[in-house]
């Protein structure tokens, strides 16, 4: 039997309020005595400590209370169920995700779809299928740019957005240059995130 000890942690950071994902290797993660992994915003993350064989914990500061919480994983658990889900132990909001990357991405992505339902119980439009997803790539794309890495084949970086529900339209303001990127689940934003360099052609490209 194979067993796949790779793993995503998610939680949501305290200080920009965006599920942050770290994939690792449960392996790597217990032969360390500690290891930290920090939000891309730079200002929150978690640290987790070996506590024994195949035992992690995780210490986090909470959004929702504004506490320390401290996270026991059991690695063997969820290797048996597939994800383990923590809770703020004083609000119920759910803060820690870790377990199989495409059950914790999926779970995060219901989260979120409730979250815009909820808003539009309140009244509110919610045009993007993914409202998090898509600022969380538009941010990216941002970075991009600054680093001079969104470009045309024609050699132009006056490059348009246009926002549609589920994906964002690059488009050359010189030439027939286009590409698309994909916003609408955690699974599109993990493939952004890993893109150092976003080119627009006349043949159309999607991300």
């Amino acid at each position: 039997m194979i067993i796949d000890t790779g793993m995503t942690i998610a939680y949501k950071c305290s200080s920009c309020g965006t599920y942050e994902f770290f994939n690792a290797s449960l392996f790597r993660l217990t032969r360390k005595k500690n290891y930290c992994l920090t939000c891309r915003c730079k200002r929150s993350g978690i640290a987790i400590s070996e506590k024994g064989y195949l035992k992690l914990s995780v210490r986090m500061h909470c959004i929702a209370c504004g506490n320390e919480h401290v996270f026991d994983i059991d690695a063997k658990e969820f290797i048996n169920k597939g994800i383990g889900v923590f809770y703020c132990p004083r609000t119920g909001i759910q803060l820690c995700f870790v377990g199989n990357d495409i059950l914790v991405r999926q779970k995060i992505d219901t989260l979120e779809k409730e979250l815009d339902e909820m808003i539009d119980t309140f009244g509110y439009e919610s045009y993007f299928k993914n409202t998090r997803v898509m600022f969380d790539s538009l941010n990216r794309i941002h970075d991009i740019a600054e680093q001079g890495n969104l470009v045309c084949e024609c050699g132009c970086s006056d490059i348009e957005l246009i926002l549609l529900s589920d994906r964002i339209q690059l488009k050359c303001s010189k030439c027939p240059g286009i590409n698309v990127i994909h916003a609408a689940s955690n699974e599109d934003l993990k493939d952004i995130l890993k893109v150092q360099q976003i080119f627009l052609s006349r043949l159309q490209n999607t991300i």
